[in-house]
């Protein structure tokens, strides 16, 4: 019979001498610069979307501790990422109203050359939609979009594209501190402008 260590959760505070790990974000965003996430600031998880920094909370798993971001996402999930791999899980910061316009006006323009063979097209638009990148997950929501009244989609088509939207309404939320009605309102009012 083996016996497995529940992971303990310290409840004093983290020592002075840790800082959060600082990287310089990536998925194709064009500012490099560095950031440091803290509690309070929001971040757009590749999987999950958008949440906020709820804390940071130091864990000791099997004899090593080590230090976590506590993210609250809004349907109420609660992830623990490693401070320390934040920039190899994709972590980010939310995107500016400006990088949002930049966006709007993506998923205002003509779909891109999408492949008609349906498993290339789930191919790219899945590998689009786990970059985390804002700029590809719209891509995602815009050449899916159309193809729902025209030929209509595949089953796991309508799922990607639900997560999609799932991940670009929680950023734009965010982004416009609104709520997820108003989110997806601006969001329709966008995909509606191409028809």
């Amino acid at each position: 019979m083996s016996i497995v260590k529940r992971p303990r959760v310290r409840t004093e505070p983290l020592t002075a001498g840790i800082e959060p790990s600082v990287f310089t974000p990536t998925n194709g965003r064009d500012h490099k610069q560095d950031v440091v996430f803290g509690k309070g600031d929001q971040v757009v998880h590749p999987y999950h979307g958008a949440a906020v920094i709820e804390d940071l909370v130091e864990l000791d798993v099997f004899g090593n501790a080590r230090i976590y971001l506590k993210l609250c996402l809004p349907h109420g999930l609660t992830l623990l990422v490693p401070v320390d791999s934040a920039d190899q899980v994709g972590l980010r910061e939310v995107a500016s109203k400006e990088e949002v316009s930049k966006v709007f006006d993506l998923l205002r323009a003509a779909q891109g050359g999408i492949s008609s063979i349906w498993s290339r097209r789930y191919k790219a638009n899945l590998a689009k939609l786990v970059s985390g990148d804002i700029y590809q997950v719209s891509e995602v929501v815009r050449d899916l979009s159309p193809r729902v009244g025209e030929k209509g989609l595949s089953t796991a088509d309508t799922r990607m594209l639900a997560k999609a939207r799932e991940i670009l309404l929680s950023e734009l939320t965010l982004a416009f501190d609104s709520t997820a009605e108003h989110a997806e309102a601006m969001l329709n009012d966008v995909l509606d402008e191409r028809r």
